[in-house]
């Protein structure tokens, strides 16, 4: 079995609105970078607590949804390995695009961290 193959088993099946018509960065981001999150999400918080361990979290969550994103901002580091850890999940055959379209999907990537954490920790 390829590399690809292995990966692609390890995604879960995120229900989408098949109907829907999708542009080809959405199509991607609900194909492959939604079940890749979902797989890493215990990863992902885990990390991201450790790194936050220092600093108060506030309790309200529209000042949570605010202290995950300025973190993500400002901690380029902490940042840069949580996208890495999606990345690390792209098959061989999913790279060419993001690479075509990496500025556009980090932002979406980013997006979707700082939304996921905020919900859970």
């Amino acid at each position: 079995m390829t590399r690809s193959a292995q990966l692609l088993t390890l995604r879960s099946e995120i229900i989408i609105d098949a109907t829907r018509s999708s542009l080809p960065l959405e199509q991607f981001q609900n194909e492959c970078l939604r079940p890749i999150l979902k797989f890493q999400n215990n990863l992902i918080i885990a990390l991201f607590k450790a790194q936050i361990q220092a600093a108060e979290i506030p309790a309200k969550s529209a000042a949570l949804e605010n202290f995950v994103k300025l973190r993500m901002q400002k901690d380029i580091a902490l940042r840069n390995v949580l996208v890495g850890l999606v990345l690390a999940l792209l098959t061989e055959e999913e790279l060419p695009f993001y690479l075509d379209h990496k500025s556009d999907l980090n932002k979406r990537i980013v997006g979707m961290l700082c939304q996921r954490i905020a919900d859970q920790i």
